[in-house]
């Protein structure tokens, strides 16, 4: 097996990616001199550079899981992974199985996960908000899952699920007792040596998760993602996270700090953020699920600088009575992703914190970040989602003719660099049509001005055509959201006998304006604050928004909801 005990990138300091198709891209001049141009590393397994920095911090603070009040050591985290992985190949796991994981976030996905890589076995996470029909159907696409490790909370879900598929191994996480059929994860590993199987794994090639996209366009997809997109995503995103004055090849932001993890661990954001972490021996605090006055808590007991988030949960926070009343002055940086954050919140934030929280982007199929707002980048602008990220090369395009348009101009957004997927498994023709060349192609709608900064201007099936107008849902959501009752927003287009298609707003009034605001008064006030054809035709009421496992709105959902009442 290879030692990797001396791994460290060659960053090159001199020449730009080969990834980037032209040298003459406006955010290159950016760069200052102690920033690599590229990240040059020979090929490693992603749990091999999780635990990297393990064992010089053994004693450090890992993990500290908030509802239990209990803090994990690296040591353990070493420790317990390896008895992980020891356990799976003793019941059979080997190379290329898939393993599957549906907990809410607790440190045993830490362990799992990286057991289950330590086997050579993908890991295949399940969102812990899904039904038995996805669990179904994750099992049959995947087709090689006969382990899973599933919550107490989820078991009920797997079970009915297992009365179509058959998985032969459940292991029972945060359970007292086991289930028939089932043993307890404490049980699974106890007297285990912590000693991982030998496997000879391609770090290039071989996939490390199978991750399952959210299915708001059709059922959910396997995206393959290497450990090299894993390991090259996170390389990427820590020296995003950099400060310029540091020395080149200064280490002295390992092992010190502490980040939250709130975002789903099953989902590629949560969880590059948690390697991350473990690769710098950083402290993740971690929740269940989010509570923004147990958030505002953490973050002033643990002093963290950073918050990284999703639009609902800076929403949630910002709503708070909590906001204002806690100390919050250590937070330095604040990002956004999964969807871009209204600018009534931005403002709100930026009045209390005295700044603005930075908007990025990714997608699963790109482990997931490409761009973000580095600390080097000129200025901070909300509304962007910054540039593209190191070894990543962005363009926009005629979504018809994929030809490259000018600055300025709104086309679909395409990205190239290591963090791409290797495809969909078993599914070449989807894998196909995401593809143009070794770009991918985003479905999303975007645009670059003369420095550089990207511009979602939204996705292409959710363009809505009124009258002839192209109108962007999320310019009408952003409006609308500053409306002092408006909670929360999603637009849709919906069918009209007369011209098509027209414009409809779903709204989550906040608590104190219930029943003292009608749909109306929303409509007339839009008509004074939009352009003509932008403003919603209909509005209604609703207690809450469907969303994505990320806090997007699904769409999807609320099309299917009208669809089904017109039937």
């Amino acid at each position: 097996m290879k030692d990797y005990s001396d791994w460290a990138p060659n960053n090159d300091y001199d020449n730009h990616s080969p990834y980037l198709e032209s040298k003459d891209r406006p955010w290159l001049k950016y760069f200052p001199d102690t920033m690599p141009k590229a990240i040059n590393f020979d090929p490693i397994p992603v749990h091999i550079f999780a635990r990297l920095n393990a064992e010089r911090y053994a004693n450090n603070a890992c993990v500290y899981f908030k509802p239990k009040d209990k803090y994990y050591t690296f040591r353990d985290f070493l420790h317990i992974s390896d008895q992980t992985a020891y356990a799976l190949n003793e019941i059979g796991v080997k190379k290329s199985d898939g393993v599957a994981i549906m907990t809410p976030n607790c440190p045993e996905f830490l362990f799992c996960t990286t057991g289950i890589m330590e086997t050579g076995a993908m890991v295949v996470p399940i969102n812990a908000l899904l039904r038995e029909d996805s669990v179904i159907h994750v099992a049959r696409d995947a087709g090689n899952i006969n382990t899973i490790f599933v919550h107490k909370a989820n078991y009920p879900v797997v079970k009915k699920a297992q009365e179509t598929v058959d998985i032969e191994n459940v292991i029972l996480l945060g359970a007292e007792k086991a289930e028939e059929g089932t043993i307890r994860y404490e049980e699974f590993i106890k007297d285990k040596p912590a000693k991982a199987p030998e496997v000879e794994i391609d770090p290039s090639n071989d996939i490390a998760s199978l991750l399952y996209t959210g299915g708001t366009t059709g059922l959910p997809k396997g995206v393959m993602l290497t450990h090299n997109n894993l390991v090259a995503n996170s390389l990427s995103v820590i020296y995003a996270g950099r400060d310029q004055e540091l020395e080149r090849e200064d280490t002295s932001y390992y092992g010190t700090g502490v980040r939250l993890a709130v975002l789903p661990l099953c989902h590629s954001f949560g969880f590059i953020v948690a390697l991350v972490c473990l690769h710098t021996a950083r402290m993740v605090a971690m929740l269940t699920s989010f509570n923004p006055s147990e958030v505002l808590e953490t973050i002033e007991y643990f002093r963290s600088d950073l918050f990284v988030g999703v639009p609902v949960m800076y929403q949630m926070l910002i709503n708070s009575p909590d906001f204002t009343k806690r100390d919050l002055s250590c937070l330095e940086e604040a990002s956004c992703g999964s969807a871009a954050l209204a600018p009534e919140l931005n403002r709100r934030w930026e009045e209390l914190l005295g700044f603005k929280v930075m908007q990025g982007y990714g997608l699963t199929e790109a482990s997931p970040v490409t761009h973000g707002q580095a600390k080097w980048i000129p200025e901070i602008i909300p509304a962007s989602i910054g540039m593209p990220i190191l070894d990543t090369d962005a363009k926009i395009v005629n979504p018809d003719t994929l030809e490259e348009l000018s600055i300025g101009e709104v086309g679909e957004l395409l990205v190239k660099g290591p963090q791409i997927m290797k495809g969909y498994w078993n599914n070449p023709e989807a894998t196909a049509a995401t593809f143009a060349g070794d770009w991918l192609k985003t479905g999303d709608l975007a645009r670059m001005d003369e420095r550089g900064y990207f511009y979602i201007e939204g996705r292409t099936k959710d363009m809505i055509k009124y009258k002839g107008y192209k109108v962007m849902p999320r310019e009408v959501e952003e409006k609308l959201f500053e409306h002092p009752a408006v909670l929360e927003v999603g637009v849709i287009s919906v069918p009209d006998p007369n011209i098509g298609e027209t414009i409809k707003a779903f709204i989550a009034i906040k608590p104190e304006y219930k029943g003292k605001i009608s749909e109306q008064e929303i409509i007339e006030w839009s008509k004074d604050k939009m352009a003509a054809y932008k403003y919603p035709r209909q509005v209604e009421f609703v207690d809450s928004l469907p969303r994505t496992a990320v806090g997007k709105i699904f769409r999807r959902i609320l099309r299917e909801r009208e669809i089904e009442k017109t039937k």
